[in-house]
């Protein structure tokens, strides 16, 4: 049995949550959420965002780039606000300073990252930790698309009674043997992609639903800030609104496709591409398996388990580029 890293857990959630909700009750209770991070943090929240959007009936939620809260923070964000903040390793200037801000106009902030021990740490009145696939062994229910997840599922449970609740923590069991049986299927895969792209100036990346969180992370994190290529990130319905226009059979594209309710954007967007363009990568949940989970949440998990298939993606390419993914020429380096 495989040994894991140990995270915040569910029921930690489920205190923090309820503790929030008794410390409101008399205030006029939770009525809004804000998600704060920059670059893959900001990303990484992004599938509570759209849970929220799809689910909640009484509770509002917005991202927000860290830096932008800062300097405009919303007049709506106050004592009835929980305010989560995200960075990887917790240093990340503009995420501390948007958790403080947070503070000074009264709303909760939850802090989130890989250790206790970081600068975010010192602010917010609760701290979790969460896993990476990229930095150590951990479940796929530590990793924070699925945290922020839960996070949302016990919330509208809690609040608002969430009839689709059950289904989702049945989800969220079979995370593990799910992601490792696809990382196996697509292992060839991300070898032969990275042989085929090692060379690209340019590769283009895909998604829709929960999912465009994926493709926004492998856009700015995997291809341009690990590997040095030249990526955007299109949202499989704004394909044919002008970025149709570039595809060519010399351009490549990096697709993922969920199972669900926006499915029909994703493989439409496959349907045009194949047939246009010459170069076409594509990670289909369904393909790899998500369909073990119940079509009713289907749709919230889908990042999970494509992101943990496009990481094989990007070791493939570092290895075939010789491009160490933790190479910078900036980051760190200099000052900015």
């Amino acid at each position: 049995m495989t040994e894991f890293l140990t995270y915040t857990s569910a029921q930690e959630i489920v205190e923090t949550i309820e503790e929030i909700r008794t410390q409101l009750q008399e205030k006029g209770g939770i009525r809004n959420l804000y998600l704060l991070g920059c670059g893959g943090s900001l990303a990484g929240l992004y599938p509570l965002d759209y849970f929220m959007r799809s689910e909640a009936k009484n509770i509002s939620c917005r991202s927000m780039n860290a830096n932008e809260f800062v300097y405009d923070t919303p007049k709506g964000c106050g004592e009835n606000s929980i305010v989560i903040c995200m960075s990887l390793a917790g240093t990340t200037p503009e995420t501390v300073a948007a958790a403080k801000k947070a503070e000074e106009v009264n709303a909760t902030v939850i802090t989130m990252s890989l250790t206790t021990d970081c600068p975010l740490a010192q602010y917010g009145r609760y701290h979790w930790t969460y896993g990476s696939e990229l930095r150590g062994n951990c479940s796929y229910q530590d990793v924070n698309l699925a945290k922020v997840l839960r996070f949302g599922m016990e919330l509208l449970r809690i609040e608002e009674g969430y009839e689709k609740y059950e289904k989702g923590v049945a989800a969220f069991e079979v995370l593990d043997a799910l992601c490792a049986k696809a990382k196996k299927q697509v292992s060839d895969r991300a070898v032969k992609f990275a042989e085929e792209h090692k060379d690209d100036a340019v590769i283009y990346t895909l998604a829709s639903g929960a999912t465009y969180c994926a493709a926004y992370m492998q856009t700015i994190c995997m291809f341009m800030e690990m590997e040095w290529i030249h990526s955007g990130t299109i949202h499989a319905g704004e394909l044919y609104h002008g970025p149709f226009e570039i595809t060519d059979k010399n351009t490549p594209f990096f697709l993922f496709v969920n199972e669900g309710r926006t499915r029909f954007l994703d493989e439409r967007a496959v349907r045009f591409l194949e047939k246009y363009s010459g170069r076409v990568t594509i990670l289909d949940a369904k393909e790899l398996g998500i369909c073990i989970i119940d079509p009713e949440v289907v749709d919230y998990f889908n990042p999970i388990l494509l992101w943990s298939c496009a990481v094989e993606y990007t070791r493939a390419l570092a290895d075939a580029k010789k491009h160490p993914l933790l190479q910078r020429r900036y980051m760190f380096k200099v000052e900015y």
